[in-house]
Parts: C-alpha cells; structure tokens; sequence
C-alpha cells in the first residue's frame, strides 16, 4: 500500500483572521466568529504560513521543523496537534 498524499489546509475565507503579537505572544482574531484566541508560537507559525496561500502538511512540517530546530517526525506529530486545534478553532480547514 501506498501512503496516502498529504492534506493540503488553508484558512477559510469567511474567517477573514488578524494577527497582532505583543511580548512574544500571538493573538488572532477571527472576523467571521468575532472570537478572539491566543496561540502558541508553533501554531501561530503554521497559521501566519496558512495566511499566505493553501499548503500541504508536508510543507507545512518542513517549515515547523526548521523553525523549532527539531526532527520531521516532531514537526509531524506536534503539527497534527496544531492542525487539529486550528480545525477546531474554524482558523483552518482542509481544502478540497
């Protein structure tokens, strides 16, 4: 069996998000839900990447990985983690 291809995640148009960062921390605010939510430096990293332009998880594990100065198999668990809580959070979807 062959290993499914990553997902790609962007952030949903109606979430229309905003990012301010004082002191080392990242804040964002979701337009759509009006809800405002404090990050963790990971997942603000994921999230400003996301901002930019739809990516596959692939991608995105890279990036957190150079970030972080960890190995890919961390990025790839702690990303899952992220990605779950962004889902959550209506700050990031799977694309189609």
């Amino acid at each position: 069996m062959t290993a499914a291809p990553p997902r790609t995640w962007r952030v949903p148009p109606e979430a229309d998000l905003r990012h301010r960062a004082w002191d080392g921390e990242d804040v964002f605010f979701h337009g759509g839900a009006g809800d405002t939510h404090r990050l963790s430096a990971a997942a603000a990293l994921v999230l400003l990447r996301l901002r930019q332009g739809s990516a596959d998880e692939a991608t995105l594990a890279d990036e957190l990985a150079r970030a972080a100065a960890c190995d890919t198999a961390e990025a790839n668990a702690a990303l899952a983690d992220i990605l779950a809580e962004l889902a959550r959070l209506e700050f990031a979807e799977p694309s189609a």
